[in-house]
């Protein structure tokens, strides 16, 4: 392994190791959460039937979802304890905080583009979340499958989201656009 690259695998542990480490000891993951689920209660599709709700409430270091469906008169709540989707924020921050220098015009083009993408993959793990909590929902008031909560199909996100593989994600596109070795010049 070359050891510019050892470098950056050190760096990134010990910084993940201490973000990490302020996560657990405050509620970071809570205050990651909130604007996603503003954005996600947002999103939700709703009919002149149908009706849907987020919310969040923090508590300590975590806090809890509150999910509500309404079909005609028929209403259910489903309220879960948070899971932190943030975790994919905490990986990209460290990867940005432990490479090196990239130059200004470079660090804000690669930032930019990681931070949406982070920002994309934890509302739509978040959705997927949300659109189990229909199904959920649904199966209590012994409803049939209806609309989907949010105008879009989600589907795919869910196996990234079971999997933690989502994390992978805003890794594999700095990697590709930050660390990757600039072209030489002509």
């Amino acid at each position: 392994m070359p050891r510019r690259t050892l470098l950056l695998v050190v760096r990134f542990a010990v910084v993940y190791g201490l973000l990490a480490w302020l996560a657990a000891v405050w509620p970071v993951y809570a205050q990651l959460e909130r604007p996603l689920v503003a954005i996600a209660s947002a999103l939700l599709h709703e009919t002149a039937t149908e009706t849907r709700s987020l919310s969040f409430e923090p508590r300590g270091e975590g806090g809890t979802y509150s999910y509500e469906l309404h079909v005609g008169k028929l209403g259910r709540r489903v309220g879960r304890d948070m899971h932190a989707h943030g975790f994919v924020a905490l990986l990209f921050v460290a990867l940005v905080l432990a490479t090196p220098w990239l130059g200004a015009r470079r660090f804000i083009l690669a930032f930019s583009g990681g931070a949406a993408l982070t920002l994309v993959i934890c509302l739509l793990m978040l959705m997927s979340d949300v659109a189990t909590w229909e199904q959920e929902a649904r199966a209590a008031m012994s409803l049939p499958s209806g609309s989907r909560p949010y105008g879009l199909p989600i589907g795919f996100a869910a196996g990234l989201h079971q999997t933690a593989a989502a994390g992978l994600l805003p890794i594999v596109y700095w990697v590709l656009v930050a660390i990757r070795p600039r072209a030489p010049r002509a």
